[in-house]
């Protein structure tokens, strides 16, 4: 992957250019690419892991190995690389990096997995080897040019920081940071109703007010938005790792569970599930696993989320620098993004890592659209060969990794082609081959979630989940949590519109035509019901672009752009209106990522249970799940083949809260389970994230579903075989199943 130094491009509206406060235009700082110093820091962080990975593997402790080796393979192994090309601006390089680094630790992991050659030391010997050979090459080499620019530097000129804006924002935006980081490290627990706001108290405020604070500074005065932004991108994931210390989905335990399966079976075994077939994340995670000795694997699970949250707004602020003019608007539109993605929760999954991967092969495939020296007219960006055997190598890596990533990813391309923005023409069909050619080759699992009857029925497609077993109204906590981060971006779609609408250039019908693009994901499928989430997640990057890119009225509107302007010109007034909007963006988005965590966040206790039924429970067995299957992270171990889960919901529908009688409730559970469902052993799971679920979905309140804990734990029907913090593990006794065996007769 090679990088370019990008050129300030300049706007022809008058809402374009950043200028600080007496109105003199801003530098653009993406044409600043990382000096000699800056790349030696990125070295030394190669080598410091490294360093790290040994002595805990010397020294024989586990979680700093773990930790290391972690960090190396999925964030810092495209560093030496990247080092050998020409120097790039710090964003573009970042996330180039961690790119590279999925890709390398992913298509690695595939391979062996899918060969069923599983050696994980030797690849990892080979890279380390390989980064010490480049680092090698790269350090004298930085080294030399750093002493020939300090012996250039003239007498007497300014060494070292000034305390100008920058400096302000990115030490604002680092101590709120910190403080978010001694909160969460101080109350490490089990989520609470109040969410993570209700774990952290008053430091997560303050931290969080210290980075809107430095977010409103950079804005106003033009300079250093960067920081603040990504931030504010990643901050609620961290607090929320290192609280809870586990996936914040359960969802990511079934992708755990494969991850398990590739370690103990020494691969995939692509016919078994969609998951076994599209594992590419799984098998980079089992490689990372096994090579830094890592035991509990819910800690991949719940760390790499932090990474891939970071990384994205990294990207769609690199994305946003090649459509939008001035260091503030790429930045805005990177903000946007980041706060209005609730709807799709960033986890340990193969779609928050595809929509980082298709934001990444977008940035490769596109540059500035504009000439400076003639800024009125679009340019076609020619993407060279090393740009496309790049794409190429991401994209097959995509392609083994999510189903759809590759195709929405091609979408937005065809976009850019057809409008004259973006050639050679073939380019989609180098993301597109891959993904097509795999699909084919495993037609028999993918055809088990397609239907030709939901081909073009659009309408249907767009539907949510329902929720339909539910005997309680929704809590409006709930509602909220959904209505209020879709009302931000309905608003936002809003806003691109009307910039579309004001400026009515072919770059911005583009950009309005690639936001429209991931639409073709539902002429297909509904995607298990969860398409118009896709539709939205690769949408809204080109959506905040162009709400970014919103000018001041014009043409017949220009006594109104006229008006805001003279409106606007008090410092005062910035502050105030920088301040009102950055505040409601992180209130929606912190808002949207935390009010359900109490029943979306699985516990430890919960997650510990799980795993000791995957390893000690006979193959056959059957563990009732006392609540909804979503609130639980199931087949998080390589046997899940071997046992099974089984939610409330398949055994009947849940019982009226009028008169509720939970001692009757798991006579008649325990019945419905032995009558319906065969199984060499039955086993029961209490915890609380099934109480807090149940409530916040409508299908039983959290108060009824202590009361069924309670009769759990009296009934003669089950013995209690585990119990952890909130969660309990019950096995059915022979009394009980002749008893419920003797009721069903």
């Amino acid at each position: 992957m090679t990088g370019t130094t990008i050129a300030p491009v300049t706007s022809p509206d008058p809402s374009g250019p950043p200028a600080s406060d007496d109105g003199t235009p801003v530098r653009d700082g993406r044409d600043r690419v990382m000096g000699p110093a800056a790349r030696l820091t990125a070295a030394a962080t190669v080598v410091a892991t490294l360093v790290v990975a040994l002595v805990g593997t010397v020294a024989d402790l586990p979680t700093l190995r773990g930790s290391a080796v972690g960090v190396f393979l999925f964030a810092l192994l495209g560093v030496a690389p990247l080092l050998l090309v020409r120097p790039m601006p710090l964003a573009r390089f970042a996330v180039l990096a961690v790119a590279g680094s999925l890709v390398g630790t992913i298509g690695i992991g595939y391979a062996m997995a899918t060969a069923h050659s599983w050696e994980p030391s030797g690849p990892f010997v080979a890279l380390v080897v390989g980064t010490v050979v480049v680092l090698n090459v790269v350090v004298p080499r930085d080294l030399r040019a750093l002493r020939a620019l300090r012996t250039a530097r003239p007498a007497g000129a300014p060494r070292g920081w000034r305390a100008g804006p920058t400096t302000i924002v990115t030490t604002l935006s680092l101590v709120g940071l910190g403080i978010v980081v001694v909160a969460a490290v101080t109350h490490v627990g089990d989520p609470v109703p109040a969410g993570l706001f209700g774990s952290l108290g008053p430091g997560l405020v303050v931290g969080l007010v210290l980075v809107v604070a430095a977010t409103v500074l950079a804005l106003v005065r033009g300079r250093g938005l960067a920081v603040p932004v990504v931030v504010l991108g990643g901050v609620v994931q961290l607090a929320q790792a290192i609280t809870y210390g586990v996936p914040t989905v359960t969802a990511a335990a079934r992708h755990i569970g494969v991850l398990e399966y590739i370690r103990q079976h020494g691969g995939t075994d692509p016919a078994a599930d969609i998951f076994q077939t599209w594992s590419g994340l799984f098998a980079g995670g089992a490689w990372v696993a096994d090579v830094g000795g890592i035991v509990d694997t819910m800690t991949i699970a719940a760390w790499v989320p932090v990474l891939l949250a970071f990384s994205t707004t990294i990207a769609v602020g690199v994305l946003a620098a090649h459509w939008l003019p001035g260091a503030r608007r790429p930045w805005v539109a990177a903000l946007l993004t980041a706060m209005t993605g609730s709807l799709n929760t960033t986890y340990f999954s193969p779609q928050s890592t595809g929509i980082l991967l298709s934001v990444v092969i977008l940035v490769l495939a596109t540059g500035p659209v504009r000439d400076a020296t003639t800024p009125s007219l679009a340019r076609t960006r020619t993407v060279g060969p090393t740009r496309i055997v790049a794409i190429a190598v991401i994209g097959v890596v995509l392609a083994v990794t999510h189903q759809i990533s590759p195709y929405l990813t091609v979408a937005a391309l065809v976009v850019l082609v057809v409008f004259r923005l973006l050639r050679p023409w073939w380019l989609p069909a180098v993301v597109l081959v891959p993904a097509v050619v795999f699909a084919a080759l495993n037609g028999d699992v993918l055809g088990k979630f397609l239907s030709l009857a939901a081909v073009g029925r659009v309408l249907d497609n767009v539907q949510p989940p329902a929720h339909d077993l539910t005997v309680l109204p929704r809590p409006l906590v709930t509602r909220l949590a959904f209505d209020v981060p879709a009302a931000a971006l309905v608003l936002l779609g809003i806003a691109a519109v009307v910039t579309v609408l004001l400026r009515r250039d072919r770059v911005h019908w583009a950009l309005l035509a690639a936001a429209a693009s991931p639409v073709s994901l539902l002429v297909a499928t509904n995607y298990g019901q969860e398409g118009v989430f896709r539709v939205v997640l690769f949408a809204t990057p080109w959506i905040a672009v162009l709400a970014a890119a919103l000018p001041l009225p014009a043409g017949r509107f220009a006594p109104v752009g006229a008006l805001l302007r003279r409106v606007g010109r008090p410092t005062a007034v910035r502050y105030a209106v920088a301040a009102a909007g950055v505040a409601a963006l992180v209130a929606v988005g912190a808002f949207g990522q935390t009010a359900l965590d109490w029943n979306r966040v699985m516990t430890r206790s919960q997650s510990e249970a799980t795993r000791l039924y995957d390893r000690t429970a006979p193959a056959g067995s059957v563990m009732l799940l006392t609540g909804s299957a979503n609130a639980v992270p199931s087949n998080t171990g390589a046997r899940y083949f071997d046992v099974g889960y089984l939610s409330r919901e398949a055994l009947g529908p849940y019982p009226s809260p009028q008169g509720y009688d939970a001692t009757a409730d798991v006579s008649v559970l325990t019945r419905e389970l032995v009558q319906n469902w065969a199984a060499t052993k039955y086993y029961a799971l209490v915890a609380e994230p099934f109480g807090a679920y149940d409530e916040r979905y409508g299908y039983q309140s959290d108060a009824d579903y202590q009361r069924l804990a309670r009769a759990m734990a009296s009934s003669s029907q089950w013995q209690r075989v585990w119990s952890s913090g909130t969660t309990t593990l019950y096995e059915l006794t022979p009394a009980g199943l002749r008893r419920a065996a003797g009721a069903a007769g």
